[in-house]
């Protein structure tokens, strides 16, 4: 929630990364995409470098994460239509209302099923 507050008005974005669908460590992401206040795209070269970078052999990229500043955390049909990790996870925060939304998704097919956040 930290990143999503400090780049409002713009949607900040990352990475999450760990073991199955347990998420250990997080990398934040710079938002290169034009709109930035409505849209994301993580800097491709950031996502190379992070992906390669995991040189822990039993840690995994398991999710994406992006902001909503002023609207409701679900993935808007840009989100959608800009999927490109079936197997990921996608975790979506609003800063709409106190304290912020937080749900996380499952987009493939063009469909964006909410699944549980377990934290433990």
């Amino acid at each position: 929630m930290a990143h999503a507050r400090e780049s409002a008005p713009g949607e900040c974005c990352g990475l999450l990364f760990g073991d199955g669908e347990v998420v250990d460590r997080l990398v934040r992401g710079r938002n290169v995409h034009a709109m930035p206040e409505t849209r994301y795209e993580i800097d491709p070269a950031q996502l190379r470098e992070a992906i390669a970078g995991t040189d822990d052999t039993d840690r995994y990229l398991v999710g994406i994460y992006h902001s909503h500043p002023r609207t409701e955390p679900k993935p808007s049909d840009f989100d959608i239509a800009n999927a490109r990790w079936p197997a990921q996870v996608y975790v979506l925060t609003s800063l709409r209302s106190e304290p912020p939304e937080v749900f996380a998704y499952r987009i493939t097919d063009g469909k964006a099923p909410k699944i549980p956040i377990v934290e433990t």
